[in-house]
């Protein structure tokens, strides 16, 4: 059930701002909540530079944020930087027009949503009382700003970056600082995983998530071909799936299905 803070709902300030790409309703097509139809509340601006991005107008911090009902409605725009009270007006409008029971969650994307954890705090619990649970999706690289919001979420989606295809290296402490914060609420990773994917860096992220939780579930997610960036053989996938499993429990491979669906 999502998250019930009286306390915090009595002092959320609505009129905090942040910058926004979209607010749209589509078909969740990644990792634990594939499949179903969730509302997608995606920020602007990004600490990473992913080269297989697929939202490459998230990182720009320039331009309106377009608002979408269903995928082939008529779009709306609303000028940024958003107040909480815009998005919220925006979401119960998004359910509005769609089935009573046909949403089943709100996703927090970007971008990096984490630049912006007073806003996300802020947002989160002004929505505890639509009763659709919320799901922060982030890069899994900034525990101090997860602290500030983890209390008005219920599931934290962490999208992991391998050093091979993001060619520098990350930073694997606050990674697992990450994870372990994270623990207080229901959690799963994503790891995108491209041609230039190596055993041995696979074998360090795979033991690290299992010193956190050995059942925490993860998803190998074979990367859409974008920015040159390319997926690893069918083969290749599975033999990374059967070395993660020598410790970890829940270990699945998963394309992105809105990408095959052709929906945003």
């Amino acid at each position: 059930m999502p998250s019930n803070d009286i306390g915090a709902l009595e002092e959320t300030d609505t009129s905090l701002r942040a910058p926004l790409a979209e607010i749209f309703t589509s078909i969740q097509g990644e990792a634990l909540f594939a499949g179903l139809q969730q509302i997608f509340v995606r920020l602007r601006g990004c600490d990473l530079n992913c080269p297989w991005c697929d939202t490459p107008a998230a990182r720009e911090m320039e331009g309106d944020c377009s608002c979408q009902t269903r995928p082939g409605a008529r779009a709306w725009t609303i000028p940024n930087p958003l107040s909480v009270a815009d998005v919220e007006d925006a979401i119960k409008r998004i359910i509005a027009a769609n089935e009573p029971t046909a949403i089943h969650s709100i996703s927090i994307t970007g971008g990096e949503p984490l630049l912006y954890p007073e806003f996300v705090a802020a947002l989160a619990a002004t929505l505890q009382p639509l009763h659709l649970p919320i799901m922060l999706e982030t890069n899994g690289q900034r525990p101090r700003e997860l602290h500030q919001v983890l209390r008005y979420i219920d599931w934290v989606a962490a999208d992991y970056k391998l050093d091979s295809a993001m060619g520098r290296p990350l930073d694997g402490d606050a990674r697992e600082e990450f994870l372990r914060m994270a623990q207080r609420k229901r959690a799963f990773v994503k790891i995108v995983i491209t041609d230039a994917a190596t055993e041995e860096e696979l074998e360090e992220v795979f033991a690290l998530i299992a010193s956190v939780d050995a059942a925490c579930p993860v998803f190998l997610q074979p990367v859409t071909p974008n920015g040159g960036a390319r997926p690893p053989r069918g083969i290749d996938l599975m033999r990374f799936r059967a070395l993660a499993t020598r410790s970890l429990r829940d270990v699945r491979i998963m394309p992105q299905i809105h990408r095959l669906l052709k929906l945003p």
